[in-house]
């Protein structure tokens, strides 16, 4: 029998009484949580039970991760599910747009994820969720390292405009070069012509005389 290995996936309607259990087992405000419930991602174990959960509040390039809850009977594997949870949250995050993720939540799992966050870089962030005076005690993960962002955007525009030089080289080329055969096209029909007006007159010698003189 292959081992169990656990995924973490987005809550349901149908993991409501479950997560109201969670909730309630942790303390915190379950009645205030259920209108959230889209934002929570959860794991369940072998029997289908939820044994954790947390939320991810997305708010354009910012994201914050709340409220989690991990089931009193999996306390000894409480990192676990923690770590299956942080993969879930890293692929739902990018694939949101999401540059940067916040949290409070000071487990110990999570302070070795997060960073403390500077008082210069949380008060210049527009995430409502901070509030106008956000107190201390953020964590934050880039996911996106703005630096290297834009380092990339650089390299990205340095090899589109490299191409788009290339392109208009190779159109001048193909336009010289097609000029060059036009030129040789045009050339050769009047020598052609001067050859074919060449034969005419040496075979007949009067024609021009006899065509000024109006066919006399």
């Amino acid at each position: 029998m292959e081992a169990f290995v656990p995924s973490a996936r987005r809550a349901t309607v149908e993991d409501l009484p479950a997560l109201q259990a969670l909730w309630i087992e942790a303390g915190l405000p379950w009645e205030e949580l259920e209108q959230f419930l889209g934002e929570f991602q959860v794991v369940p174990d072998e029997t289908g039970a939820l044994v954790a959960a947390i939320g991810l509040l997305v708010e354009g390039a910012d994201g914050l991760l709340h409220t989690e809850a991990v089931a009193g009977r999996a306390t000894d594997q409480a990192d676990e599910w923690r770590s299956v949870l942080w993969r879930r949250i890293q692929i739902v995050a990018r694939n949101q747009g999401i540059h940067r993720l916040w949290t409070q939540e000071d487990a110990p799992f999570w302070l070795t994820v997060f960073a403390p966050a500077a008082a210069e870089t949380v008060g210049a962030s527009a995430a409502a969720f901070l509030g106008s005076d956000p107190p201390a005690g953020w964590r934050l993960h880039e996911l996106v390292n703005p630096a290297k962002a834009r380092q990339l955007v650089d390299e990205q525009m340095a090899i589109w405009s490299a191409h788009q030089a290339q392109e208009r080289v190779e159109f001048q080329r193909k336009t010289r070069t097609f000029m060059a055969l036009a030129l040789l096209l045009v050339a050769v029909v009047i020598a052609v012509c001067a050859w074919l007006v060449f034969r005419v007159l040496n075979a007949q010698p009067d024609l021009l005389q006899r065509l000024f003189s109006g066919g006399k």
